[in-house]
């Protein structure tokens, strides 16, 4: 499994009137750090319409489990590695430390491989991941 590293130092802009992280920045984190995961595997947007025909990878589910507040000045590290292939689908996990290793929390982002149905209301519809894809996340 091919873990990605983002370092992230909070600044003003993120955090609320207390100094602490407003909640969405994690998640404006969470899909950088997803961005950058499949980039630094061969499978950054641009690559993915060429070699798979992937239009995207649409969100269907996300979640959060906060352990220690993140504070302004705080020097974080985020974790992002791809927890499960599933069909269509993939689960992505990110975990968030202070600088000093204390947890600061764990979030996902579960999401679809899609490609473009003209057929589809949407324009678009779901199919099973790229074998050739999945192998690119192995060791």
């Amino acid at each position: 499994m091919k873990v990605h590293v983002t370092r992230i130092t909070v600044e003003w802009a993120h955090c609320d009137a207390a100094g602490i992280v407003f909640y969405p920045y994690f998640y404006f984190w969470f899909d950088g750090g997803t961005e950058r995961l499949f980039k630094a595997n061969r499978l950054s947007y641009p690559e993915l319409r060429r070699d798979f025909g992937v239009e995207g990878m649409p969100l269907l589910e996300t979640g959060a489990r906060y352990t220690s507040a993140c504070r302004l000045g705080d020097e974080l590290e985020m974790r992002s590695w791809v927890e499960e292939w599933s069909g269509r689908t993939f689960l992505v996990k990110h975990r968030i430390t202070h600088g000093d290793g204390r947890p600061a929390l764990e979030g996902f982002e579960r999401r679809a491989w899609v490609v473009p149905d003209p057929a589809s209301p949407k324009g678009l519809r779901a199919v099973a991941v790229a074998p050739e894809a999945i192998a690119r996340f192995v060791d």
